[in-house]
């Protein structure tokens, strides 16, 4: 089953409130051992907590990939 991004962003929001690592580890178990990790997790409940609850990431300057 492939994850999608905002299905992970959407799970994290919902786990908001809990640790970082509790949070990895529900989603982990719900759908693959590699739908986040705890850097990540970690980094998105830094966004909330700041008051940014949109799920999208900022965009970046710099050259775009080609």
């Amino acid at each position: 089953m492939d994850v999608s991004k905002e299905l992970v962003l959407g799970c994290l929001l919902y786990d908001f409130g809990l640790l970082a690592a509790a949070s990895m580890c529900r989603i982990c178990q719900a759908y693959r051992d590699s739908a986040v990790n705890e850097r990540k997790a970690r980094h998105w409940f830094q966004k909330f907590r700041s008051g940014d609850l949109s799920l999208r990431d900022k965009a970046q300057t710099g050259r775009p990939q080609a």
